[in-house]
């Protein structure tokens, strides 16, 4: 039986001088899988993202990643494990060359043929510095270096983030045939709809915590958006519809936001006869913004997070 890429159970962090960062975090992340952490910035995705990978002791809960304890061995797990992060991590004088040519002493299973191909895909100057290149240029790099181990597991801490819409496609092109490789990979983000065109699973972090955690298929059917048109005013028994989140106006129009069984609402509407109903998926950040308002975050809270 496979085991889980990652395990977590009642994972937290805390600073002396801050607040919690991350709060009794539970994730099991299906192997082979994109899983996505969505969480505004401050959510704890980074923190999250450090003690996988043995950088930061958690206060208390446990993780297992790769089938190991993070903070209990030497770090050697690592070598299966690739890491891209919008912040610079490379030595800013080394020249794109050198930074790869580091790679290769530092990790035993490095593919000099695969990194030499998306050298080419991608057109990087081997001879340029790493304080020369565009942000863009950088996180391209950091995923040669990543890919070039053929890691296990791929963890990415907004990747994307404020890359130009080109890169932006390769680098979502990259990940998804990553995982059809049979690579793990979980990717924090608040590009919410970015995350929506390839995760299998996500999980909603806020404030350290996780609120929701679905297949993105399954939470994106437990909330619909049902447009419908009635001229003589929507009907209290569909104001009392079980599910009911919210209800906008704008004249006879009425969109009704519906959690779990939207088809009820739908076919109570129906019966009414309206003069115009559609259903509509709910985006992922509509659904992100519903999802805490459910869990009594007010809307200024949510702006200012």
């Amino acid at each position: 039986m496979a085991v889980s890429p990652i395990i977590t159970e009642h994972l937290t962090k805390r600073f002396r001088l801050a607040d919690t960062a991350v709060e009794e975090v539970s994730l099991t992340v299906p192997e082979g899988s994109i899983f996505g952490i969505v969480g505004t910035n401050g959510a704890g995705k980074t923190t999250l993202i450090h003690m996988l990978l043995g950088l930061i002791r958690p206060t208390s809960g446990t993780a297992r990643v790769l089938g190991v304890d993070p903070f209990a061995q030497d770090g050697s797990f690592r070598e299966r494990i690739g890491f891209v992060t919008d912040q610079d991590y490379f030595f800013q004088y080394f020249t794109v060359a050198e930074v790869l040519r580091y790679g290769l002493l530092t990790y035993r299973h490095w593919d000099e043929s695969r990194c030499t191909r998306l050298i080419e895909a991608f057109e990087l100057p081997r001879k340029r510095q790493v304080r020369s290149l565009s942000k863009g240029m950088r996180i391209q790099l950091a995923f040669i270096t990543a890919l070039s181990i053929h890691p296990q597991l791929l963890l990415l801490d907004e990747p994307t983030s404020g890359l130009d819409a080109v890169v932006k496609r390769q680098i979502l092109q990259l990940i998804v045939q990553e995982a059809a490789g049979g690579a793990t990979i979980l990717i924090a983000t608040h590009h919410l709809d970015e995350l929506e065109r390839i995760a299998d699973q996500v999980a909603f972090l806020h404030q350290g915590k996780v609120i929701l955690q679905s297949s993105t298929d399954e939470a994106k059917q437990n909330m619909r958006r049902i447009q419908v048109v009635f001229p003589d005013g929507l009907p209290d028994e569909v104001r009392r519809a079980p599910g009911l989140l919210r209800i906008d106006e704008s004249g006879h129009v009425y969109t009704l936001i519906v959690e779990r069984n939207p088809q009820h609402v739908v076919e109570l509407c129906r019966s009414f006869q309206p003069v115009y109903l559609e259903e509509v998926e709910v985006a992922f950040e509509e659904l992100f913004i519903h999802v805490l308002h459910k869990e009594g975050y007010t809307r200024e809270q949510i702006i200012l997070a």
